[in-house]
């Protein structure tokens, strides 16, 4: 079982603590009274979501013995102009640069990775998630 707390710190400051004791600070944005001192829970389950995705994918490529000197990736989300503000779209861009990958493997370890990732496989219950990625400097989508 998984297990966090959060802690109100201040105004809206929120930090969380994993279960080792490693911190987040959360914070809301100033139309309801936060200070712009953390990240904003909607910005952080996007970047769990990219995290969990690099992680899954990293594990793939280095399965395949494929070395990268680049892996990033930028996360997207549309969200709902009425409250609750939820993501109605999400879209996953990789980066990646490696002189022995070929498309078709980065293709294949992109789709592994999406269907390893548990929290891609939590969110695309009620979200779609779109992913693309850039090898090497060309742009391609999945």
């Amino acid at each position: 079982m998984a297990k966090v707390v959060v802690k109100w710190e201040e105004n809206m400051n929120f930090r969380g603590y994993d279960s080792g004791q490693r911190d987040v600070l959360m914070d809301a944005s100033a139309i309801y009274g936060g200070s712009d001192k953390g990240i904003r829970p909607m910005e952080l389950l996007l970047i769990t979501l990219g995290g969990c995705a690099s992680i899954e994918i990293g594990n793939v490529l280095n399965k395949m013995r494929i070395s990268y000197e680049q892996f990033d990736v930028e996360v997207e989300g549309e969200r709902a102009d009425t409250v609750p503000q939820v993501f109605t779209s999400i879209s996953l861009r990789f980066i990646v640069k490696c002189n022995n990958l070929f498309k078709e493997k980065l293709e294949k370890a992109l789709r592994l990775g999406e269907d390893y990732c548990s929290v891609a496989n939590m969110i695309k219950e009620s979200c779609p998630i779109k992913m693309s990625y850039n090898l090497n400097g060309i742009d391609y989508s999945l």
